[in-house]
């Protein structure tokens, strides 16, 4: 749909001799853009009728006008789902997000450095939404439950090949089919429904992460936590600590992110043991930021790597995605976080390849193989992998690493002089 046909249907339902005027292309355009965040009230009305929805929210207008005291809305925007590149301040700490300001609806400012903005709605984003929305209503309750199911392995597939920016606006499509149909599916199907809508609401929490936005990040994880618990999935409230925890690293919280690890393994909850594994890597790493000897770290270490190799066993869906490879990489962190980079780097050498993670995995987990370098006195090559890595970082849409190599230039500035170094720096300042 372009510009000029949404723009024909709205002036089919809003009287165009009202004060404003007949909708016209340039009127969608400057939406898109984000110069208009909320439009007139029938406007939006009509926007509503077009598309199919029941709320602004859902189509990614928002009242950018805050209060801090008003409350987490119901469905972050896709406006939210609009990659951005711009230059800003370096990204530490993390900013924080404008509070929403009504039920509906929540204007997320825009993250630091490489982001996804709001609002920025783009019309081929309103179509992934609205083809969720639109499929969704040929199945029955008995069967729509696999249709999402379905549709989040395929968000899951565009996170790694395109990044959080192409996958949200599908992951808001299923989160928002969730939300309409639970009051109203049949009994039998609530719960089924609701054990869906939480792995696709941690599954975008895990994109607003990525993409730099940790408060709605936490907003859909606690979501997650809500609808699992009444779904008696009582494992993913287990889960979603251990997330938290690693959003806490993206912060370096070193003392929330250990007792929200400690916390997964003394919680009432069953949990599969690659989970757990998980859980102790993230202790190993809180230990390690902590100064804690490196004993304590290694012995941590080793009884998740026991953990993990029992992981094969477990027949549950939850974090299935965490091997041997990960881990490795994540025990690579833990030597660099615990004074030990030549280890560290030595690690990820032998880890990393770009065949075996994904673009974006690849990019991050080499940005944090470029700090381990540069702790090492090794600023040259730091500098290569940091000015190879980062365009794959930028066309992932992941601040969460652009994050990493601001990170990269604070630690490569006693070397500023440096031809490779002086490069990198260069690049980065584009960024920012």
């Amino acid at each position: 749909m372009s510009q000029d046909e949404l723009a024909e249907l709205v002036n089919k339902i809003v009287d165009p001799r009202s004060q404003d005027g007949p909708v016209t292309a340039n009127d969608i355009g400057k939406i898109e853009r984000g110069v208009v965040s909320y439009p007139r009230s029938h406007r939006r009305q009509a926007f509503r009728t077009i598309l199919k929805v029941d709320t602004d929210a859902e189509i990614g207008l928002a009242n950018r006008r805050v209060r801090p005291t008003d409350a987490i809305p119901v469905l972050p925007p896709p406006a939210a789902a609009e990659a951005t590149l711009q230059r800003s301040s370096p990204p530490w700490p993390p900013a924080r997000e404008d509070p929403p300001n009504d039920d509906s609806a929540v204007a997320l400012s825009p993250g630091p450095g490489l982001g996804i903005a709001a609002p920025a709605l783009t019309l081929d984003d309103l179509d992934r939404i609205d083809a969720v929305a639109r499929d969704a209503r040929r199945y029955l309750d008995e069967t729509l439950v696999g249709f999402l199911d379905d549709e989040l392995a395929r968000c899951a597939v565009d996170d790694g090949l395109h990044g959080p920016r192409y996958a949200l606006p599908g992951a808001l499509g299923i989160l928002a089919i969730v939300q309409r149909n639970a009051r109203s599916v049949k009994w039998a199907v609530r719960r089924p429904l609701l054990r869906v809508g939480a792995r696709a609401a941690e599954f975008t929490g895990w994109l607003y992460r990525d993409a730099g936005h940790p408060a709605a990040a936490d907003y859909w994880r606690d979501r997650a936590s809500e609808w699992a618990m009444e779904a008696t999935d009582f494992a993913m409230p287990g889960y979603i600590l251990i997330k938290k925890s690693q959003s806490a690293w993206d912060a370096r919280d070193a003392t929330r992110m250990l007792g929200l690890a400690e916390a997964v393994q003394s919680g009432p909850w069953q949990l599969p043991a690659r989970v757990m594994a998980e859980a102790l890597q993230q202790q190993a790493r809180g230990l390690a930021m902590l100064q804690s000897s490196r004993t304590d770290v290694d012995d941590t270490l080793k009884r998740a790597r026991d953990l993990l190799e029992q992981g094969p066993a477990d027949k549950t869906p939850l974090a299935s995605h965490y091997d041997a490879l990960l881990f490795r990489v994540q025990t690579a962190i833990c030597y660099g976080e615990s004074g030990r980079p030549e280890e560290a780097a030595a690690t990820y050498e032998t880890s990393l390849t770009p065949t075996t993670f994904s673009t974006r995995d690849y990019a991050y987990f080499s940005a944090l193989h470029a700090q381990a370098l540069a702790a090492a006195a090794r600023p040259d090559e730091a500098a290569s992998v940091g000015t190879a890595i980062m365009s794959g970082a930028i066309a992932a849409g992941s601040t969460r690493t652009v994050q990493e190599l601001g990170r990269l230039s604070v630690n490569l500035h006693p070397w500023r002089k440096r031809p490779a170094v002086e490069s990198f720096l260069t690049l980065m300042r584009k960024i920012y």
